[in-house]
């Protein structure tokens, strides 16, 4: 009897306390911008701004006749891959991915796979890398790097009007 006891107790605490060690979202951007040293309220705010944070979105850029064009959301990393490696890839589309939006060019500089990126630490990594280049790119200065984030150009308009949005995502957010 004492030994059913042991083991009900103990398929308890493995069902109902497994995943509290888990961290939070929160706490692996966090994590990740510390050992990339960039500020993790501005990746955040990237990441809030690009997909609301979810990490199943792809978003279609400019293509012939705006063809699938725009963000599509998922409820999978499986249904996100089948659309990215069946309908996206097939025609030769640019996309970005995940949670903090990766562009596709990318993948092989990284030598990653779409799939890759549909998963959120990875996602954020990468997101954490290219913003910490681009800091150092633009010398520092935020407003560039984050013009660079969006569009891979230090000074471009479209870019700029992005890093003041993600610099006020960020103010809303943290409140600085």
């Amino acid at each position: 009897m004492k030994y059913y006891l042991h083991l009900i107790l103990f398929i308890f605490f493995i069902v109902f306390f497994s995943g509290c060690s888990s961290k939070s979202l929160y706490q692996k951007f966090y994590d990740i911008a510390k050992q990339n040293n960039v500020n993790h309220k501005t990746l955040i705010a990237i990441c809030k701004k690009e997909s609301n944070l979810k990490p199943y979105v792809i978003n279609v850029n400019k293509s012939i006749f705006n063809i699938q064009k725009g963000p599509h959301y998922f409820d999978s990393a499986f249904t996100a891959n089948l659309y990215m490696d069946f309908v996206l890839d097939p025609i030769f589309l640019n996309y970005d991915i995940g949670m903090c939006q990766i562009n596709k060019v990318h993948l092989d500089r990284l030598d990653l796979d779409n799939d890759d990126l549909l998963d959120e630490e990875t996602n954020i990594e990468v997101a954490a890398k290219i913003y910490k280049w681009n800091v150092k790119a633009c010398k520092g200065d935020i407003i560039c790097a984050l013009s660079m984030y969006n569009t891979g150009y230090k000074n471009s308009s479209i870019g700029k009007l992005y890093a003041k949005k993600v610099l006020r995502k960020r103010k809303e957010m943290f409140g600085e």
